[in-house]
């Protein structure tokens, strides 16, 4: 084998168990029942396109649906803790006591799991905040695969009915992948 070959491979090692490890710090830090957690304002996940309408876990299944809220009066299951930066968080819904994870593909379903149990690592139970775009949102995307972003539409330009899925930001209109998380009341 080339020594630098070897050497760029110890290099990308040590950077990926680097980038683990800080994943792994931050998510402990941030873990129920801890004081950074509990310090964490709860936000609603608001759709950029249709008004009124959130992401919210549901009580009976393991499924992220798109409900209409009243943002004066919310769901406990449509409220969210934001843990670690807008490059890179868990959401974390305290009623369902769960996090949102990615499946993987395009248009995969979105789900509400364990923390630690993505079959797609760490990396599947992570998210982050695209750039701000010029209707007021921000595309909510997988961190396992940036190109699928949280998707609130169906087929028919209609708020979802359905397991919310993921999208990519170039396949059809982009409006309805994006989202703002905003403090209710």
């Amino acid at each position: 084998m080339n020594p630098f070959t070897q050497v760029s491979r110890n290099r990308r090692r040590l950077r990926n168990g680097l980038a683990a490890a800080g994943i792994a710090t931050a998510l402990l830090a941030a873990l129920p029942g801890t004081p950074a957690q509990a310090a964490t304002p709860k936000v609603m996940i608001m759709s950029g396109t249709f008004s009124g309408y959130a992401l919210c876990a549901s009580p009976a299944d393991n499924w992220v649906w798109l409900k209409k809220v009243d943002t004066a009066n919310p769901d406990p299951f449509c409220l969210w803790k934001q843990l670690g930066p807008a490059g890179q968080f868990t959401l974390y819904n305290p009623a369902k006591d769960e996090i949102m994870a990615y499946t993987g593909g395009n248009e995969g379903v979105v789900v509400m799991e364990d923390s630690g149990t993505s079959p797609l690592g760490a990396n599947g139970e992570l998210w982050s905040w695209g750039g701000r775009e010029g209707w007021g949102a921000s595309a909510l995307q997988s961190f396992w695969d940036s190109g699928q972003n949280v998707d609130a539409k169906d087929g028919f330009d209609n708020p979802r009915t359905d397991p919310v899925h993921t999208r990519g930001w170039r396949h059809g209109f982009q409006r309805e992948l994006t989202w703002n998380a905003v403090t209710p009341g």
